[in-house]
């Protein structure tokens, strides 16, 4: 493949279905191995309960299990592109909810010095990447080189 100045300037390189993959893998593992460690490990999970108490989250008995149930499920359903959407808005969902207690919390010790300080604090945040790489999931889909897509295949030609 040859690319112009031009292309390069304004289109980019392409591979967009390559790319897509990438996020949803990334975002997809990350949550899947994150909720694993909080369901699994005794340490990491003593934490999620400590973290989930000092944020005043309801139902800590429900949601100590719920959450990283919650990220390992959705996590590997993205990962391998399975009803990928939803999964992401499920763990979009999540992520909102951290961003508005720990990250809120996290922005204040950082101290802003002013408006444009506290917007760059808010997206220094790894929980507010977290969320923009899920929204490219709930938006574009798994892509082409998932589950969803060999379901999708299958179906159209029982279809067709």
């Amino acid at each position: 493949m040859r690319w112009t100045m031009m292309d390069l300037l304004f289109i980019g390189v392409g591979w967009t279905d390559l790319a897509i993959t990438l996020n949803r893998v990334a975002v997809g593992a990350f949550f899947m191995l994150s909720g694993y460690h909080k369901l699994f490990n005794a340490e990491r999970h003593r934490s999620i309960v400590d973290e989930l108490k000092a944020l005043g989250v309801p139902a800590v008995r429900f949601n100590q299990w719920w959450v990283p149930l919650i990220e390992f499920a959705a996590g590997g359903a993205v990962l391998i592109g399975l009803l990928a959407p939803l999964a992401a808005l499920g763990l979009l969902v999540l992520i909102l909810v951290a961003i508005a207690t720990a990250g809120r919390q996290r922005i204040k010790l950082y101290k802003p010095i002013d408006e444009s300080d506290r917007i760059d604090d808010w997206l220094y945040l790894p929980e507010t990447l977290y969320a923009f790489m899920l929204i490219i999931v709930v938006s574009a889909g798994a892509g082409p080189y998932s589950l969803d897509a060999l379901i999708l295949g299958v179906m159209h030609k029982h279809v067709a």
